[in-house]
């Protein structure tokens, strides 16, 4: 094979090589997610949030799990919600590292006493400092939320989380949106996949008032039935007009 023939089988090659995606050349993540469950206990007031999340492991594809390799664990911090390390059940403290922007991640051994009927329990302790800003009242909550592997195929656990609030904060707008008061005083949400972040405005003086969105909808609601008033009207004129 001549020089440039041998040179241009290389620049296939290698435009080949970089078409492939990730996954295909580096089996990686050798752990799929099956559900996630947040505590974040907020009820103390200061503005920090003491958050456990526990992650329910399996393995990848249909072999045992494998304790080998650690459990890459990831999070985005937003503002002055930070979170630069977090605490195994174990009591191992493991540090973040920076990645890009406010995006950090770190790795965890899997201890082998995790396991439970072949399913991989973890359970990590975070302090989340500035999860709330307080401004005269009004309240900003933003809770990041550490994230695992891929979910699994299949899986039915999804996330949920449950927060603890003091008494007498009121909540008028939640992210996820779904994020619902329970009976004992605490506010929950379950979604298909974890987000980033969970978090909420609201008062901390006990009154409850409107969010925007929902200002929002209500003035579009109104609106909508100006307009079905109008041609509702519009339509009884014309008939009354044809049987005259």
């Amino acid at each position: 094979m001549s020089p440039r023939a041998a040179a241009a089988g290389a620049l296939v090659c290698g435009v080949i090589m970089s078409m492939v995606p990730p996954c295909v050349v580096a089996q990686d993540p050798d752990w799929l997610l099956r559900s996630v469950h947040l505590d974040a206990d907020l009820s103390a007031g200061g503005g920090a949030a003491d958050v456990v999340v526990r992650f329910e492991l399996s393995a990848l594809g249909d072999g045992p799990l494998s304790l080998s390799r650690p459990l890459r664990v990831e999070v985005l911090t937003f503002g002055d919600a930070t979170v630069d390390r977090f605490v195994t059940s174990s009591g191992d403290s493991v540090e973040f590292q920076p990645t890009h922007g406010t995006h950090s991640a770190a790795s965890v051994r899997i201890p082998e006493s995790s396991m439970v009927d072949g399913v991989g329990v973890v359970e990590l302790s975070y302090r989340v400092d500035g999860a709330v800003v307080d401004e005269g009242g009004r309240l900003r909550a933003r809770i990041p939320v550490l994230t695992g592997p891929p979910a699994a195929a299949g899986a039915e656990g999804g996330f949920t989380a449950r927060l603890r609030l003091p008494e007498g904060w009121m909540v008028s707008e939640g992210f996820p949106s779904g994020l619902r008061p329970d009976d004992d005083g605490s506010w929950s949400v379950g979604l298909q996949v974890a987000p980033s972040m969970v978090g909420f405005r609201g008062r901390s003086d006990g009154r409850w008032r409107p969010s925007l969105p929902l200002v929002v909808d209500l003035l579009t609601v109104l609106v909508l039935c100006g307009f079905s008033a109008v041609g509702w009207r519009h339509l009884s004129g014309v008939a009354r007009r044809a049987r005259a």
